[in-house]
């Protein structure tokens, strides 16, 4: 039994190893189905951090968790290019231990993120920055799809202290989700199955055009949905609902058929206690809600029902019934009492223009103060009104109500407004209004400023019989003091088809002592604005450009302002500056201060002013401003990118993106800087003019001292197509470092490589055009131009292109290569490089160089050299001379031609031919030899001793052979004589011996 034990206890020591490797055994193919399915199917750049990629049997046995670190998802697709999608710290996938190790398809099975941040963008046009499927490129029919090596099965997720962010700009509407937690089940593989999710956000922000409907506010969320995946059917069983304390459930379905969305939903309050709506408002729900004293009633529930389509929206209604509504600090003296609301908003066929908004009822005590209201609003364009607002509240009251620490209040508040009929800006229609809204002797006091805001007077007022064109607005006074200091305005605003307008402005306002009243959170904002300003028009006249028929007038002055906020970190300052306005013309005499490490100095002028501000239909602004600087920080300014290296300057390493040039300025901008700092470069005496007109930004007249050289350049940059941004330019360098050049420019690297080997300095000018990306990347492929570059003084050592020139011909010296007064014309056709021929000499060495490079890196060169023979061609002639018996001398030159292919570091060099005649790769021995043969022949044909031997050489060969033919005739002759006589001596004898018998 012991011995039994002992195996048995064996075997499962054994299984528990190899539990404990499997995930080890597995981890590269794990990896490997995770990249493969990224590269497959995401048309995005994904990182992970590979050595926070781990494996684990144990924390969720029998699953494999696989882990992975620092996980991102960063868009590349046009408009979302470099934006993250999705981050991570943590990503955690719970994978089926069967299905690894079958090696069929790996199921997952849990997803698990913890602090991760998603982004979604719907961008203007429509397109969703998560549209990064790759699309098949296969347009060939039916052909089947390959497998995928991951089954997706999920049965749990969690999502832990995450950011989630919604901007769809197509509404536009913007939600924020912070410490956003959730966690869901349910078997996704079923055709029907119910999905049971617990959601808690700390944060919820939504903003909606313009108008934010929660800000920091918290919401929870259970819910249970049976979900028919057959019928795309989602019917709600179990929920509820909580934004702070306010909680609201819902019931009913929700269906996707072919076309649209139909629905059945019903939505009402979990709970009838008026503290809980109250959560819902800004500053009550603080960390002295659980103390209110509340008491009131209320009902709050609706209904969506119906078909949303592109052109149809479902019928609605919401209802919120308060009654006999109380709240009440515990540590204060007054109460907010009798507080009713009876709302309706009602569209039952879903047609907006039949919307009703009709607020019966609005009541509230505030302290001894009645505020009531009523709105009954019909329609949307145009609005049929009929509503009124009555208040008189008594400021100091409402610090007895609520908590405003720190804080006194003093005076009264009047507001008392009528409006009936129908308004629309579109169709002009305005109601009978009248409104009157007033501040009687108000007093503001914090305890973060010692005096307080006293002497505040507001009266403003708006009455109209029912038309745009009699409607009058009128600032009738506003006023207050600061510290013995007094600001007062008035305005008049008339006809609101054709507004005319008069204003004033006198008085100082100190920004230091106003934010410590009123503190702006984030901001930091001091200094002092003194103005004294009059005005007067008519918005046709400005429509127009007669600013002579306006008339503006008056001074202002701003001293030692700072400001600076949280998403402006840097801040800037302005000592002093001074303005002065006429009809026509805001004129700055003078403003110096700082941006960031930056300082300046600036005056000049803007003209259209009243028109830009009041978006007149010819709203250009124009204007010359002259600037002068001793430091300008470029960088400074610039979108921060944790990921992005250094990089060169004419690349935007991430960390620029392209902007829009404003299409309604046109003005000059003269700019004067000692110093300015662009990525890598440090750019000294820094002069020139920018022009900004019609979306195009004109550098003209730049000069500047960098990297050892001289600049001068005229650039453009156009962005009057935002998608398709162009640039040109014209520029003139001199004294520039080649290795300066290499490491600062990426054009250079892209193009002339052979840059990073020269040791010298250049002149060059050229004229270049093409395109950017939307990281202001230059795109290659669009690059076109032509210039010229002088190389005074410089030597190209340590080049492969060298080196392999040196090895074909066996020629020593090529490296290091002397470039000494060498001119070179080029051109650069859509990115690619093209040198015309060009000579430069290698000691006795000439050579002769033209071609170029592709965008690719491949170069196409052709490379003539002419060769001196020296002694080598010397020696081989004496040798030909003396077997040819006469003397010859060798050529004093050898010419070859070689193409030079591949890239610059790794090049191919091959001999095309030799004035000898042989090609391939024969040393410059064999070369001179064989030309050395040549020489001689062409030498011997020449001379003429040996002509006259040669003629007499045929003349005796002729008269040799006319002998040899004689002799051979008259020997021919006798042997034919003498075969006849032989021939009748046979014949008579045989006549005299008779002939044979038979």
């Amino acid at each position: 039994m012991k011995k039994g034990i002992l195996i048995t206890l064996g075997i499962l020591v054994a299984l528990i190893g190899l539990l404990a490797l499997s995930p080890f055994l597995f981890k590269d193919k794990i990896k490997q189905a995770i990249d493969d399915q990224l590269a497959q199917n995401i048309n995005a750049k994904v990182g992970y951090d590979v050595d926070q990629f781990g494996l684990s049997i144990f924390s969720n046995f029998p699953n494999i968790t696989v882990s992975l670190g620092g996980i991102s998802l960063v868009g590349t697709v046009e408009e979302f290019k470099g934006d993250t999608l999705f981050a991570a710290d943590k990503f955690r996938l719970e994978l089926d231990i069967m299905s690894v190790i079958s090696g069929d398809k790996i199921k997952i099975k849990g997803i698990y993120l913890d602090k991760a941040k998603i982004v979604t963008i719907m961008a203007a046009n429509g397109k969703s920055s998560w549209d990064i499927t790759v699309p098949s490129t296969d347009t060939t029919a039916a052909a089947p799809e390959e497998p995928s090596t991951l089954s997706i099965g999920i049965e749990k997720w969690e999502v832990k202290n995450s950011t989630i962010i919604y901007d769809d700009r197509t509404l536009p509407m913007y939600a924020k989700f912070e410490k956003f937690n959730h966690e869901g089940s349910g078997d996704i593989t079923a055709d029907i199955y119910d999905l049971t999710t617990s959601t808690h956000i700390e944060e919820t922000y939504i903003n909606f055009d313009g108008i934010t409907y929660l800000n920091h506010h918290v919401f929870d969320a259970k819910a249970k949905v049976n979900i028919d995946m057959a019928k795309s059917k989602y019917t709600f069983l179990d929920n509820q609902f909580a934004i702070n304390d306010f909680k609201f459930g819902f019931n009913g379905f929700l269906a996707m058929p072919a076309e649209g969305m139909d629905m059945d939903i019903t939505y009402e309050a979990k709970e009838t206690d008026f503290k809980n709506i109250l959560s819902l408002v800004p500053g009550i729900y603080t960390k002295d809600y659980t103390d209110l004293k509340t008491s009131g009633t209320l009902a709050f529930n609706g209904y969506v029902k119906g078909m949303m389509t592109d052109t149809q929206m479902p019928g609605f209604s919401l209802n919120l019934l308060v009654k006999d509504g109380m709240l009440q600090y515990p540590d204060l003296p007054a109460a907010l009492k009798n507080v009713a609301i009876d709302l309706n908003v009602d569209a039952k066929d879903g047609n907006l223009d039949h919307l009703v908004v009709n607020l019966k009822k609005f009541h509230m005590d505030m302290g001894t103060t009645p505020i009531d209201a009523r709105l009954l609003s019909k329609g949307m364009d145009p609005y049929d009104l009929d509503a009124n607002v009555l208040a008189k509240v008594n400021l100091e009251e409402i610090t007895k109500i609520f908590p405003v620490e720190g804080t006194q209040l003093k005076g009264a508040l009047g507001v008392d407004i009528k409006a009936k009929g129908k308004y629309s800006d579109s169709l002009h229609l305005m109601p009978i209004v009248d409104a009157l809204f007033t501040i009687d002797n108000g007093y503001v006091k914090s305890k973060d400023f010692p005096l307080p805001l006293e002497q505040v007077f507001l009266k403003t007022s708006i009455k109209s019989p029912g038309d745009m064109v009699n409607t009058v607005v009128n600032l009738e006074r506003f006023q207050m003091l600061l510290d013995k200091e007094k600001f007062e305005a008035t305005a008049v605003v008339k006809n609101l088809d054709n507004i005319s307008y008069e204003a004033t402005v006198k008085g100082i306002i100190d920004l230091a002592k106003m934010t410590k009243i009123y503190p702006i959170e984030g901001t930091t904002l001091t200094g002092r604005i003194n103005a004294d300003i009059k005005t007067k028009g008519t918005m046709a006249d400005i429509d127009a450009g007669k600013y002579q028929n306006t008339s503006t007038s008056g001074t202002m002055s701003i001293d030692k302002l700072t400001y600076s906020a949280t998403d402006f970190p840097q801040g800037m300052t302005i000592s002093n500056a001074a303005f002065v306005f006429d009809p026509g013309k805001m004129n700055i005499t003078s403003m110096s201060g700082t941006a960031g490490k930056s300082d300046y100095a600036v005056n000049g002028y803007f003209a259209n002013y009243m028109g830009y501000v009041f978006g007149a239909k010819d709203s250009t602004l124009y204007g010359v401003l002259n600037y002068s600087g001793n430091k300008l920080d470029v960088n400074e300014w610039m979108a921060e990118d944790e990921t992005a290296t250094a990089a060169p300057a004419d690349t935007a390493a991430s960390s620029m993106s392209v902007f829009e040039v404003p299409k309604n300025y046109d003005f000059v901008f003269n700019a004067n800087v000692k110093e300015v700092l662009y990525d890598n470069l440090n750019m000294q005496s820094f002069a020139g003019s920018v022009l900004v007109k019609e979306g195009i930004l004109k550098l003209k007249g730049l000069n500047f001292l960098t990297l050892g050289g001289k600049f001068q350049s005229d650039m453009t940059y156009n962005t009057q197509n935002i998608k398709d941004p162009k640039f040109d330019m014209d520029l003139k360098i001199q004294q520039l470092g080649f290795k300066e050049a290499f490491a600062a420019f990426n054009t250079v690297k892209k193009i002339a490589p052979v840059a990073k080997n020269i040791e010298g300095k250049m002149d060059m000018n050229i004229v270049m055009s093409g395109g950017l990306d939307q990281a202001m990347n230059v795109v290659y492929n669009t690059l076109n131009g032509s210039g010229s570059m002088f190389i005074p003084n410089a030597q190209l050592a340590n080049s492969k292109v060298l080196d392999g020139l040196a090895s074909v011909t066996k020629t020593k010296e090529l490296s290091p290569l002397a470039l000494n007064n060498v001119k070179v014309n080029f051109k650069i056709v859509d990115g690619n490089l093209i040198l015309e021929p060009f000579d430069v000499k290698a000691g006795e060495i000439k050579m002769n160089v033209g071609g170029g490079s592709k965008l690719d890196g491949d170069m196409d060169l052709l490379v003539k050299m002419d060769v001196p023979t020296g002694e080598l061609g010397n020696a081989a002639a004496g040798a030909i001379s003396n077997l040819a018996g006469t003397t010859v001398t060798a050529p004093k030159n050898i010419k070859m031609d070689l193409n030079v292919t591949g890239t610059y570091d790794n090049p191919k060099v091959r001999l095309v031919k030799t004035s000898a005649g042989e090609g391939g790769n024969a040393s410059v021995k064999e070369n001179v030899t064989a030309a050395a043969k040549t020489e001689v022949k062409k030498q011997l044909e020449n001379n003429e001793q040996v002509k006259q031997a040669q003629a007499e050489l045929a003349k005796q060969q002729k008269e040799a052979e006319d002998k040899l033919k004689q002799e051979q005739a008259r020997l021919q002759k006798e042997a034919e004589d003498k075969a006849k006589k032989e021939a009748t001596k046979q014949a008579n004898d045989l006549l005299k011996k008779g002939l044979p018998k038979f």
